[in-house]
């Protein structure tokens, strides 16, 4: 009885596996000719014994056995998809895990272009984790099939395959910020020659490898051993940096920004002008991998980059992060400060001529404030919302109301007691309505019109929305300008501003498009300061066309008020006889 349940465990196992099921054939006819031999003997139990453990240990065998092997892929058009065994390290933004809804998400830039390439190979990739030293050492000894993001050189080009570069990468040198004018060097060899001379200590990510051969022969020469540092990843490069365990960092110029930028460090550290351009490839194990593959992996490449795939998953990948880093500056954050308490201060002006309760100024002065991206938010599917994210939004809008409404009252409260001179009163009445205190409001309204614009079209570039170019410009409009028209709503206001003439929502709607246009222009390159340039351009042009229409008092097209009366709908319908 313990024999045929252990026959029926090993069936199980077996599977679809035709090792497994020959295996099992094998043991069956053992089985048969034992039990055999045991109506001949009879009594003796001792063999027996022996027999179950072995068909135990056989059991567990075939359960490794068929743990260990790789499920077969079939993808949407039912095509049996060989698996090429991969691997990733943190190498943010190419490859990294993110936490989503559904758990912790492998991703990045390196990662999805990966899998696009090898989907229109006909391949599945399977990453594991690997430090990107062990990577390289299993592509040599045959234990990895392929690795992204590889560099071309001699000593990899003996044991691996090169496909064709899928895109390309600038080197840069990171240094204690103040260090770079310390180093003059132009160029890679001066650059290792200073090295030589000052005992420089360098950090790297262990298998880093440069277009540059003379860089290579640097790092690999064991007399510069003591002075290379080797880390798993840029993260413990820049701690080590910052600690001051290293003298500098060479790596990928945005994969060290992001580090950077993620850490918290970017004000420790600088660039060095020194830029070493080189292209970035497939590596594939000569060992495992035959060179048609590798053609096919080309042929992808190609194909991805003619039909504009490479160009998407770039846009949707990098383009956030470029974007994010430019805008997550302290210049920007603070005309953002800037543009929040105006649109809130419209809110409170409001309260105060239409003679609103204090929650009531509250909820006027949050709508124009928040109640654009709220709402931007929720539409773009956003799973944190930014108004939660920080509380400094809705910490900005509260102090603003209640300062308004402190001085106000304060001012009423002293003219109804008499305790102001009819000096000071008058001094006050004129104040209120001179042109500067005007002025000042429209000056940080136009701030806040210009900061919304950015901050709408790199939401649409974060939620991956496409075309860009169609909402980019819509998102940009709604932030900037979609709380006023919700806080003209809750008035049960029929003059909505912006909508009825006044040169309002069209200074979003223009520069966001201009903006999203040079981000889609722009894509390919992904230069940060190209991208500092287009914001800071945007954003002048956004402030300086609200600032134009304010003083030359331009005003929206409109339709024609003698088109009214031949336009209006009948009040009964034309089906009804």
């Amino acid at each position: 009885m313990i024999l045929k349940k252990l026959m029926r465990v090993l069936q199980e196992d077996a599977g679809s596996s035709q090792k497994g099921a020959r295996l099992v054939e094998m043991v069956e006819k053992r089985f048969a000719r034992m039990r055999n031999k045991f109506s001949v003997i009879g009594g003796i139990r001792l063999p027996l014994v022996l027999w179950v453990v072995v068909l135990m240990c056989l059991g567990s065998s075939l359960r490794i056995f068929a743990s260990s092997q790789v499920s077969p892929v079939i993808d949407e058009k039912g095509r049996h998809m060989p698996v090429l065994q991969g691997g990733w390290f943190l190498w943010d933004p190419y490859q990294f895990v993110e936490m989503r809804s559904g758990g912790k998400v492998l991703t990045g830039f390196d990662v999805e272009l990966t899998r696009a390439i090898a989907r229109a190979a006909g391949f599945e990739i399977k990453h594991s984790y690997r430090p990107w030293g062990r990577h390289i050492a299993e592509i040599r000894s045959g234990e990895a099939d392929i690795a992204s993001g590889a560099t071309w050189s001699a000593e990899r080009a003996e044991f691996g395959h090169f496909s064709r570069p899928y895109r390309q990468e600038i080197d840069v040198l990171y240094l204690p910020r103040g260090e770079a004018a310390r180093y003059a060097f132009g160029d890679v060899p001066g650059m290792l020659r200073t090295f030589r001379e000052t005992g420089f200590r360098l950090g790297i990510i262990s298998g880093f490898t440069t277009a540059d051969a003379a860089i290579n022969a640097y790092i690999s020469d064991p007399a510069n051993a003591e002075r290379i540092v080797v880390e798993d990843n840029h993260y413990e490069n820049f701690r080590d940096l910052i600690i001051g365990r290293t003298d500098g960092i060479l790596a990928d110029r945005l994969g060290a920004a992001t580090c950077a930028w993620r850490g918290g460090w970017r004000e420790l550290v600088e660039e060095h002008p020194l830029r070493i351009a080189t292209d970035v490839h497939f590596l594939f194990s000569k060992k495992t991998v035959q060179i048609e593959t590798v053609h096919r992996f080309d042929e992808a490449i190609a194909a991805l980059e003619a039909n504009g795939e490479t160009r998407r998953v770039i846009h949707a990948y990098l383009a956030p992060i470029v974007l994010a880093q430019t805008i997550d500056k302290s210049w920007f954050k603070i005309l953002d400060i800037i543009g929040t308490i105006a649109f809130a201060l419209s809110g409170v002006l409001i309260a105060v001529r239409e003679r609103y309760s204090l929650f009531g100024a509250l909820l006027l002065a949050t709508l124009p404030a928040v109640g654009g991206g709220i709402v931007r938010d929720l539409l773009v599917g956003r799973e944190t919302l930014t108004v939660l994210a920080s509380p400094i939004y809705l910490g900005l809008v509260g102090a603003t109301v209640l300062a308004g409404f402190l001085v106000i009252h304060s001012v009423h409260l002293a003219r109804r007691r008499g305790w102001l001179p009819d000096r000071m009163e008058a001094r006050i009445a004129a104040f209120t309505q001179h042109r500067l205190v005007g002025g000042l409001y429209e000056v940080s309204d136009a701030v806040g019109i210009a900061v919304f614009t950015v901050s709408g079209v790199a939401v649409a570039v974060s939620s991956k929305t496409t075309p860009i170019w169609l909402w980019g410009p819509l998102l940009a409009t709604l932030t900037a300008a979609g709380g006023g028209i919700l806080r003209d709503v809750v008035r049960q206001s029929g003059n909505i501003a912006s909508l009825r003439g006044e040169f309002y929502a069209e200074v979003p709607m223009i520069w966001g498009l201009l903006l999203s246009l040079c981000l889609v222009w722009q894509t390919p390159r992904l230069d940060p300061n190209e991208f500092i340039l287009a914001v800071i351009i945007t954003m002048v042009g956004a402030f300086t066309t609200r600032m134009t229409a304010v003083l030359l008092r331009l005003r929206s097209p409109q339709f024609p008020v003698a088109a009214v009366g031949t336009c209006q709908p009948s009040h009964t319908s034309s089906l009804v006889p």
